[in-house]
């Protein structure tokens, strides 16, 4: 297990009460409803083709059964859909957190390579979306996975013949959302960069509303701001694009899949293969199996919604800070304000001039130092300096007593 599968699953280790609660439901959900499917069949086949004396009670009592298998599904789903957004929610809130604390320990170094707009993103619009997978995600994994199963055991039992042209279209519909799965994983991507572009650009335009208006450039910040939402929508256009395909393709072959069902099943009872109660019971399960390949399709949009987000989340929680302290560092303890510098050398990056060069510096405490040159020669790099905002390439770096 890579370092980031293990970070992703982590967050659950602080609610894995209420995830084992939700899976419990989970599991409950699933099992009533292939149960309820199973009561029909019982009423249809065993019951009204040879109805005996106590067949009203026998149907009164399915009945109620059914009725008890529904108020237990409604109950369970009522808790999946709350605590399981809760347990979301309380997830989203610790990422959030942890990214805002690793924020404040990042250096001026990182926000200098960094828009203010696509950090902001990855604190609201990413941590939602990573909120929602965590939510729907086990959830769909195991009510998908054990209906689809369990409900193709009862298939094979009813039909094997029908059973097995309804599988010829599994694979099919497997290629086809892995293609176009792909698509709306980088379609999703792209859109999340555009959202953190135009929040960029709206964050350095209300920064800066009393210069904007001060020279009239409202216009060109307008134009500034068109240039970024329209891109916005392209991207957009993409992402919808690729879902349309996904999602409604996916539906077009479920629904060629109950055409194929009804023909290929009269064509059975027309063959004294299979009764009518048992169609009927057929396309009641068919139901059942379609119904995890939409959840499917659901899960893959939060999973490629959810993925994205979380690597924009884990490309800036795994930036180290450039200040590091020694091992051996002494805290600083009744300052008096005393600088020095010996042989430093500094540049903002690799790949560029240096901006200082073997500087040597020494201020006393009490003492007035003026720093003058033109634009560009170091005056504001020193100052940053004095306080550690970046760390020196070579040279000991400054110091105060």
């Amino acid at each position: 297990m890579n370092a980031r599968r293990k970070k992703f699953l982590s967050y659950y280790r602080p609610y894995w009460r209420l995830l084992l609660a939700d899976m419990i439901c989970a599991l409950i959900l699933s099992a009533t409803a292939l149960a309820l499917p199973l009561c029909i069949r019982i009423i249809t086949k065993d019951i009204l083709e040879k109805p005996g004396p106590d067949a009203l009670n026998q149907i009164f009592a399915m009945g109620a059964l059914m009725l008890a298998l529904i108020a237990v599904y409604t109950l369970c789903d009522m808790f999946v859909g709350y605590q399981g957004h809760v347990m979301g929610a309380l997830m989203e809130r610790d990422m959030r957190s942890e990214l805002f604390e690793h924020y404040q320990k990042l250096s001026f170094g990182f926000y200098d390579e960094q828009k203010v707009g696509q950090l902001m993103t990855r604190l609201t619009n990413d941590s939602f979306d990573m909120s929602e997978l965590y939510h729907h995600g086990p959830e769909d994994i195991v009510i998908s996975t054990l209906n689809f199963i369990g409900a193709l055991i009862i298939l094979v039992n009813i039909n094997r013949e029908l059973t097995f042209i309804v599988l010829i279209f599994v694979p099919i519909m497997a290629a086809y959302a892995f293609v176009f799965n792909r698509q709306m994983k980088r379609a999703m991507r792209i859109s999340k960069d555009r959202i953190g572009d135009i929040n960029t650009q709206v964050e350095d335009t209300l920064a800066g509303i009393r210069t904007v208006k001060s020279f009239s450039n409202e216009a060109v910040e307008t134009q500034k701001f068109a240039t970024e939402n329209d891109r916005l929508v392209e991207s957009r256009r993409q992402e919808i694009r690729s879902e349309t395909y996904f999602f409604e393709g996916l539906i077009g072959f479920t629904q060629l899949l109950t055409l194929v069902v009804v023909v290929f099943g009269a064509v059975s009872i027309v063959q004294a293969t299979l009764d009518l109660a048992d169609l009927l019971t057929f396309l009641l399960y068919v139901g059942i199996l379609i119904e995890p390949i939409k959840r499917f399709g659901n899960f893959t949009r939060l999973y490629q919604e959810g993925m994205a987000g979380f690597e924009r989340f884990m490309e800036v929680l795994e930036v180290a800070p450039d200040i590091k302290d020694a091992a051996d560092a002494v805290e600083l303890a009744q300052v008096q304000g005393h600088v020095s510098f010996k042989n430093v050398t500094f540049k903002y990056k690799p790949g560029v001039e240096d901006v200082l060069q073997k500087l040597s510096l020494e201020i006393k405490a009490g003492e007035f130092v003026a720093l003058v040159g033109a634009s560009g020669v170091g005056k504001t790099t020193l100052c940053s300096l004095i306080p550690r905002f970046y760390e020196v390439q070579a040279g000991r770096s400054c110091s105060t007593a």
